[in-house]
């Protein structure tokens, strides 16, 4: 009976080991998976980014629409600009002496570059717009404004601010991962993520900054270091 008992109690052991040797393996898994796929979002992200900064400075403004700015990246050019920061001797004209001052030299290679070479390079640019997820193509959310103000106290004076935000829902990006460490990974205030969605730029000011942490940035960099 004893025996029995002791068989028993080590069966139950060697079970119980498994179960939690396989939840702590099921959520280190998790943990490098995401990694990998918000390194994948966040790349797309930045082209995004990338080729919305240069629509914008060629037509002023930014662009909710994906097809133009595709049409953009595929059939538009830039001139690249050259600035070196510089210094010398200026003759000051109102006291006749030579004084240092510091200047910019702006050189512009009247060749011009096309978008698509200055943002992809060799890279492909087949999933441009979309986030990969296991042969499943998420498409990425636009969105542009602007917002007139006045600066200081004349009402004449007015700037124009323009917006820009891309984005992709944080649930899309972890599609088909655990449920439960999803729902974790939704209010985790370590995660490399804490917002609903992984998004570069903003609604509320203009930046094109992006909403993850140094960690994405710094997964991205291997990888492409690791490619090049």
């Amino acid at each position: 009976m004893k025996n029995i008992l002791k068989i028993v109690l080590l069966v139950l052991a060697i079970v119980l080991s498994y179960f939690i040797f396989r939840s702590v393996q099921g959520l280190v898994e998790f943990n490098d998976e995401k990694i990998v796929r918000y390194t994948n979002a966040v790349e797309q992200l930045e082209d995004v980014a990338s080729a919305e900064r240069l629509y914008k400075g060629y037509h002023g403004q930014y662009t909710d629409n994906l097809d133009s700015l595709k049409h953009f990246i595929n059939n538009g050019q830039i001139l690249i600009i050259n600035r070196t920061d510089s210094s010398g001797y200026v003759r000051d004209e109102r006291t006749n002496i030579d004084v240092m001052k510091s200047f910019t030299i702006v050189d512009t290679i009247v060749s011009p570059t096309s978008v698509k070479d200055s943002i992809f390079g060799r890279r492909s640019m087949d999933n441009f717009g979309y986030i990969n997820v296991d042969g499943e193509n998420i498409p990425i959310q636009l969105w542009a404004s602007y917002n007139d103000r006045i600066v200081g106290n004349d009402s004449t004076n007015i700037q124009r601010d323009h917006f820009f935000k891309a984005w992709v829902d944080k649930r899309d990006v972890l599609a088909g991962l655990d449920n439960d460490y999803i729902a974790r990974e939704m209010t985790d205030e370590t995660s490399p993520v804490k917002d609903d969605v992984v998004q570069v730029g903003s609604d509320k000011r203009p930046s094109l900054e992006g909403n993850w942490s140094s960690d994405i940035d710094r997964a991205l960099a291997d990888r492409r270091n690791l490619n090049n």
